[in-house]
Parts: C-alpha cells; sequence; structure tokens
C-alpha cells in the first residue's frame, strides 16, 4: 500500500520544519504551565529567592575553609609580577604541564620575524597572538602537588601595558602542601634553568615600562654572533677576553679579598652605523647576559636613576646610548622651552649618573657599556678609569673585513646559488674587497647594498664597482637644505 504523499514532502522523505514544532513545544509548556498548581508556584518562587542567599553562604564558606586550609597545611611563596622570575616560571608551567585551555589572551602582535621582504613592505593586518590566560592551575611535579595561583587584581595593570604577551605580569603564588617550602624553592630553581636554557637562543631585551614603575622585558632577539660584527679582530678578541675575564668567579673573589668594587664599564665611539649597539647584543648573546636598555633624557630625576639602577640584577649588560647627547640636547631643548614658556620634565644630572655607576649607593657585578657618536664631547669624569675601563673604537670598514662580510652573506649553505662552493666565494670576495676602499664606508651601508644582490654572489661582485661610485659622488655632493625653525635655508 502506497503512502499518502503530504505537502512539503517527496516520495521516501519526510521534511523536518522546525517552526511548526517549535509551536507544538510552545504549547505544550503554556498548557503545563496553566495547571501548575499556585503552591508549587510559591514554592519556586521562594526557593529562587533564597538560592543567591544560599549562593553567598557556600562561597564565604569555601573561602574560610581554603583560607584555612591555605594557613595550616599549605607552604607558599609570591613572586611579584614585575620581577622577572614570574616570567620564567609560567613560562615553565606552560612548556611542561601542558593542558587544554579554554581562556586566552588575545593581542595584536606587534613584531614577527618575517624572512619575505616583500611582504614585509605590504600593508597587511598584523595578525592575532592567543595567549592562554589561566588563574590558577595544580599539577604534580617530583611527587610534590602545588598549586599556582594568579593574582587577578593585577591582570588589568598587566594588560594596560603593550609589551603584555599573556606570559607573566601578575602576582603569582606557588603552593604546596607539607610545613616546608623546599619543595617550591626546588620547583623554582628548575625554572630558572629552563629560562637559562631559552637564553642560549635569544637575548632578553628590558626597558622601563610607559609610566616607568618597573623593568619589563622588551622583546627578545636571537643571538647574534659576534662574528657578523665587523671591525678590528685584535680589538675584538682583546674585549671578548677582558668581559671573560670579569665574569670568572675567580674575578670576583679576588675584587672582594682586595675590597676593590666589582664593576666594568666599556665605551664604543665611532661613527654612526658602525655596529656599535649591535656589538652590545652579541656580547649578551655570547655571554648569555640579559640587556637592559637605559635612555637617561627620559629619567625624571637623580632619585628615579638610582632607583632604576638599584632595580637591575647582577649579572647583566647595562646599555646607556648616545651619551654625548644626554646633557647637550637638554641645555638646548631647556633655552628652547624656556623661550616658549614651557618646563623640561628631566632634572637628571651628570652627577647623579656618576653616584649610580661607582659611587656610595652603586650596586656591583654589571656591565656598563655607554655608546657615543662623538666622543669629544663627553666630560673627562665620565670615562675616567673605574667608569670606563675599556674604550673601543669601531670606525668605517677595511677591505678584509667587507671581504669576511662578503663571504658570511654569500655562505654556501646560505646562498641559493647552488652551484657555488666555498673557493668560488672566496674569490668572488677577494675582488668584492679589493673594489672598496679603506676607513670609507660603514659596516651598514655595506649591508644595505648586500640587501640588494642577495639572491647572486656574482652579481653583488660585479655591481659593486658602479655602487662605490655613486656613494662616494653622494658624499661630496652638499645640496641638502637644513630648515630652521625662522625658515633660513643653511647650505
Amino acid at each position: 500500500m502506497a503512502r499518502p504523499h503530504l505537502a512539503g514532502q517527496t516520495v521516501g522523505q519526510i521534511y523536518f520544519e522546525p517552526w511548526s514544532h517549535g509551536i507544538s513545544v510552545m504549547r505544550a509548556v503554556l498548557t503545563r504551565w496553566s495547571e501548575l498548581d499556585i503552591t508549587h508556584t510559591g514554592s519556586i518562587i521562594a526557593i529562587a529567592g533564597v538560592a543567591p542567599s544560599a549562593w553567598h553562604f557556600i562561597k564565604c564558606t569555601w573561602q574560610d575553609i581554603s583560607g584555612w586550609v591555605s594557613q595550616f597545611f599549605l607552604a607558599s611563596v609570591t613572586i611579584p609580577g614585575g620581577d622577572p622570575l614570574n616570567r620564567h616560571i609560567i613560562q615553565w608551567i606552560q612548556a611542561n604541564k601542558s593542558r587544554h585551555y579554554r581562556i586566552f589572551t588575545g593581542r595584536s602582535e606587534v613584531q614577527r620575524d618575517n624572512t619575505d621582504r616583500a611582504a614585509a613592505l605590504k600593508k597587511t593586518r598584523r595578525p592575532v597572538q592567543y595567549c592562554p590566560h589561566w588563574v590558577s592551575r595544580w599539577f604534580w611535579h617530583q611527587k610534590n602537588f602545588f598549586i599556582a595561583t594568579r593574582a587577578m587584581d593585577s591582570f588589568k595593570t598587566a594588560i594596560s601595558n603593550p609589551a603584555y604577551d599573556g606570559i607573566g605580569g601578575e602576582d603569582l603564588t606557588i603552593s604546596c602542601f607539607g610545613r616546608s617550602a623546599d619543595p617550591i624553592m626546588k620547583l623554582i630553581d628548575v625554572c630558572r634553568e629552563f629560562a637559562d636554557q631559552q637564553t642560549q637562543f635569544f637575548v632578553i631585551i628590558y626597558s622601563r615600562d610607559r609610566y616607568g614603575l618597573s623593568w619589563q622585558p622588551k622583546y627578545r632577539k636571537p643571538i647574534r654572533r659576534l662574528e657578523t660584527v665587523h671591525f678590528d679582530d685584535d680589538v675584538k678578541q682583546d674585549l671578548v677576553a677582558d668581559i671573560k675575564q670579569y665574569l670568572d668567579p675567580k674575578t670576583q673573589r679576588l675584587y672582594q679579598s682586595r675590597s676593590m668594587p666589582y664593576r666594568r664599564g666599556y665605551l664604543f665611539y665611532g661613527p654612526p652605523g658602525t655596529g656599535k649597539t649591535s656589538l652590545t647584543t652579541a656580547l649578551a648573546g655570547e655571554f648569555g647576559l640579559d640587556l637592559y636598555e637605559m635612555k637617561i633624557p627620559s629619567v625624571a630625576t637623580d632619585a628615579e636613576l638610582e632607583q632604576m639602577f638599584q632595580e637591575i640584577p647582577p649579572q647583566c649588560i647595562v646599555l646607556l646610548e648616545d651619551i654625548d647627547a644626554v646633557w647637550v640636547d637638554r641645555s638646548f631643548s631647556s633655552a628652547d622651552s624656556r623661550s616658549n614658556g614651557a618646563n623640561d620634565k628631566s632634572t637628571c644630572t651628570l652627577s647623579g649618573l656618576l653616584n649610580v655607576l661607582d659611587g656610595v649607593g652603586s650596586q656591583e657585578g654589571r656591565i656598563v657599556i655607554m655608546t657615543t657618536n662623538k666622543p669629544e664631547l663627553l666630560d673627562a669624569a665620565l670615562v675616567r678609569p673605574g667608569r670606563v675601563d675599556m674604550k673601543v673604537f669601531l670606525g668605517n670598514i677595511s677591505q678584509k673585513s667587507a671581504e669576511q662580510m662578503f663571504v658570511r652573506m654569500f655562505a654556501p649553505e646560505l646562498s641559493v646559488d647552488s652551484i657555488l662552493d666555498i673557493r668560488h666565494v672566496q674569490e668572488l670576495a677577494s675582488q668584492f674587497a679589493k673594489q672598496i676602499p679603506e676607513d670609507t664606508f660603514t659596516p651598514s651601508q655595506l649591508q644595505g647594498f648586500f640587501q640588494l644582490h642577495l639572491n647572486s654572489a656574482a652579481d653583488a661582485a660585479l655591481s659593486i664597482h658602479s655602487w662605490v661610485d655613486k656613494e662616494l659622488a653622494k658624499s661630496s655632493e652638499k645640496d641638502f637644505e637644513v630648515v630652521s625653525s625662522e625658515r633660513k635655508v643653511i647650505r
């Protein structure tokens, strides 16, 4: 017997109509509600009114119980949000105690390594970085039960920092069952060893946050090899040997036994673009040290400068860039601001800087590196022995360094020319270096040339002669105009 064919159906198929089904369900609910006894309705309303109070009672009871358990059965260690140790612990937890996360912190990615230079020049949307965010975590480690809790009241402050990446920033409390905090301290040592392993590949660069209240990791850079910074090889070897000797624990004991202050200062000077900052970053990677950038013109007072130096840990590098421009620019800006009726915000003085370098309140165990383009403008008190123990000149590139740079740029393992071998590259490098005049171009200028010819070593060797002629012609031209505030043109 054939089934009747209904509207909205085909043979052997019945369509489901959600609208008519929803109406039937609603009709059934209303029918049941109309049949509900009024006494039952009153009971439901009464229960609904008591529910918030019951929930508040349960919540307070739970807090009291957890507080009582924490007081009598748990040992704990709290790490402030701005301390580097905070970040190390959270990185270790997320790397070694993985789990499924449901809550994330979404941030627009500020910096990312892009090897495609053509794509980097295009205006594209920045990718979103999703970092797992959690308030409480529990885990087992070496037969101990741990509870990690992040303070939510400090989360808003942390996330307001543009450099926040979801790792660290909130106050962190590590707890474990027992009367002793030794398991927690051992766990912290494990986290620190994990962080030290990460520094084998990256240099962590710290700077003050936008409020000037604490040091925060600004970004991390892949380690740059010292051979990529081109200047006199003998001077480079002397510099590395000096720093290695200073960091030797025996040297520290010798300094302390003779009541000598354990600190070391260096001055890197030379024309712009010769690699002073690059050398500092390479040294930090070579010796596994963190790098702390300090811009003294942005420091408000001597007291703030002293506080910043006191918060810097030992065994690190402190970078003071363009130290010659600190008080020169300030004197100009102060005169200009007075003429405009404005006040200069910074009152940091030279004596304040000298005090934090080697004064009574100075800390020990750090390496301070100052860079300048104009060493003749520096005060003699700033560069005397004890504050600057070694001066390193980074000048224009030599033919020998230019040959080394060519070989490094077109090494067979990096070059797209698969037919090249190291001997051929060295031959091209020798031809290339002969076209470079001594002490004329900076390493950054030569690097700019290589960026235009990365796909062919032969093309780079053939094109260098015309490039040199153009650059020499540019340096001899005096057609740049400087327009002052009075609209006067100076040639």
